[in-house]
Order: C-alpha cells, then structure tokens, then sequence
C-alpha cells in the first residue's frame, strides 16, 4: 500500500517521504483479533495538531516506530476480528464489514506507525464510528475527526465548569454570550454551530472575507480581526457593557487572554486550544499558574487538549443526527500525492474550515 512516513523531525517537506510498498497491516490471531477493525483509508482531513507531531515526536520514545501521519479518518471496513471483506455479512460488536466509518487516532497510534494517511490502517474498534446517515465521507472526516470532538469538548467543558450539566442538550447555553476566535477555521466553524444550536448569541472573529461564511453558521455579529488594531481595544469598547461569558480561542492569541477583563465577566472562562511552540507549557504557567497579585489575569484560563475517542465521536455524530452540526466547511481537497502541498497550506493558517487529502475516493 502508499503510506507516508516521516524519517526525520522537521516540516513536513523535511520529514516525510511517501512509500508505495508499506505492508497492508493484517489482523492479528485469536481471540485478541475481536477488538482490531481494518479500514480502507478514503479521506484524512488535517490538523494544525499533524504539524505539530512532524516537529516535536522525538526519536527516543520507546514506543516510536517509523511514524506514519494523519489524526483523522474516513473509509471502509475491509476486515473485523479475522474476517475479510469476502464475508460482507459478517459483523463484530456494532460494526459490519462494508460500513463507512470515520473518527481520529492518537499520537501513540501515529508514533507507532498506525497513523491514517495510508491506504490501510489497523484499529482498535474503540475508535471508530459509523458515518452519519446523508453524509459524505469527505464531509464527516473533519466534523467526527479532531476538530469536531475538541469542540464538543470545549463546549461541554464550559458548561461543566459553570455549575452545569454538560450535555449539549436543547438550550443548554440559553442567555449565554460566546465569543469564537477564529471561527472560521476547521474547529471555529464548528464551535459557531455548536453554541448556537444550544441557544447561545455567537459572536465570530475572523476576516472581513469569511464574514458571509460564519454568519450562515449562526454568528449573530462578526468581527473583522484586520479591520480593528489594537482588536482588544475594539473588543472592549464594543462589548464592554455586555461582557461575555466564555471565549474559544482557536488561533493562539495570547493578548486577547491578558486584555480579557475588557469583554470577559469575572466568571467567565477563556479557553484555548494553541500551545505555541512550547506546547502550552508557557502558557499554562504564565497564565494559568502565575497569581493575580503577580500580574496574573483575573480571569479563568485553560489550554485544552483532546484525547481523542470514539466515544467522543459518537457524541459529535449525535450532534449532526440532531442539526446541532448542520455543515461540513472544506476548505481544499488534495491527492494523496499532495499531502506535503496540503499540509504547507494548513500551515498558512488561512484554511477555511478543513483541508482534506483523498486518499482512496470511493
């Protein structure tokens, strides 16, 4: 099978090379082989997350192999607990050889070499969930990937930390005002729908050419980042009076945290999902560890970071099965081929929504 690989720490034209002779993982023997499902890889959306690994994944870790990219997943069943795809009756647990399934993978699978951006890969059926009734493949792959659980988390988070329930159930986030930066991204666009769906008023931050987009997503305003300098100075000027009661933060902006009492209620919670380079440890101890007395933010931080499951994912495809989610935003589609030039323009950061690599069309 063609698989990516990386040999090397680096970006991804440093890192990777594309094989065309992997071996096609097998099932393993036994009674062990009932948890392992083997997909045919179609589509594999990417993450900001992937450039990351490509960087960072030491050489030293006892469980590196020779790792192969790729976080999210959408494909095919070809084999269960033993059996090939020649048995198209068969099934194991909930799921059927011949079933389009998708969902994401950890680093350890990518370490490992059980990364998704092969023509193969060999899971633990965990992982993996079927896709949604009337959707695509190429549509559910970032959706149920990555972006779509870390922000149904996100949401969830919120709401737990607020002295809630943190189900995403009917107007969970009534009366709740929501700003989402970069919300015209792969996680933004979702995290838009998501609050809205729960009632809350959405306001975006993205550029004036994406204002169109997140505003058919449910942003009630949006705010054009490049038209505003300082944007916090807009933030507290405009909003001020009616602080907000959370912020998502999907692109890094470290300003926009220490300027928060501007637009944020004392209560309130900013949570990001960007690191930078040092992985959130900086971060985390400059904002999250460091007292107000001591020139701390008073305001709650946190730095989320997503485990990824199957479970989760069963808890985004619920949210498209009840129109919580309502749209797939695909920014680009590329080869297989591709994969270096799609990741080169994930790093841009100016994708709109996901950037997807076909690995096998159906």
């Amino acid at each position: 099978m063609r698989s990516w690989t990386a040999t090397s720490r680096g970006t991804p034209r440093q890192a990777l090379i594309l094989l065309s002779t992997a071996p096609i993982p097998s099932l393993p023997a036994g009674d062990f082989s009932s948890s392992f499902v083997l997909i045919k890889i179609t589509h594999v959306s990417l993450n900001p997350a992937d450039l990351a690994t490509l960087k960072l994944l030491p050489p030293w870790l006892p469980f590196r192999r020779a790792p192969v990219p790729g976080l999210d997943f959408a494909g095919e069943v070809v084999a269960l607990g033993g059996r090939s795809s020649e048995k198209d009756g068969d099934e194991v647990g909930s799921l059927r050889v011949g079933d389009r399934v998708c969902g994401a993978v950890g680093l350890r699978e990518v370490a490992a070499g059980r990364g998704t951006l092969a023509e193969y890969v060999l899971l633990d059926q965990g992982l993996v969930v079927r896709v949604p009734a009337g959707w695509d493949p190429r549509e559910a792959v970032g959706v149920l990937g990555i972006a779509g659980q870390t922000a149904s988390v996100m949401v969830k988070g919120f709401l737990r930390d607020g002295g809630g329930a943190d189900e995403l159930e009917g107007g969970a986030l009534k009366g709740r005002r929501v700003l989402v930066n970069g919300a015209s991204g792969g996680v933004g666009t979702l995290l838009v729908q998501i609050c809205k769906g729960l009632g809350a008023e959405v306001v975006g931050i993205c550029s004036g050419a994406n204002e169109e987009l997140v505003k058919r997503l449910g942003a009630d305003e949006v705010v054009d980042y490049r038209a505003h300098d300082p944007l916090e100075g807009h933030l507290a000027a405009k909003f001020g009076s009616q602080p907000f009661d959370a912020i998502f933060d999907c692109t890094g902006n470290e300003t926009l945290y220490s300027c928060s009492p501007g637009y944020l209620k004392p209560e309130g919670k900013f949570t990001t999902i960007v690191g930078g380079w040092s992985q959130g440890v900086i971060p985390y101890i400059k904002y999250k560890l460091r007292p107000v007395l001591l020139g701390g933010t008073p305001r709650n931080y946190h730095l989320f970071l997503l485990s990824a499951s199957g479970t989760i994912a069963r808890e985004v495809a619920s949210l498209v099965e009840r129109g919580l989610i309502k749209e797939a935003i695909i920014d680009s589609e590329f080869s297989m081929e591709q994969t270096v030039e799609a990741f080169e323009k994930l790093a841009t950061g100016r994708a709109k929504g996901k950037i997807v690599v076909n690995v096998n069309s159906y």
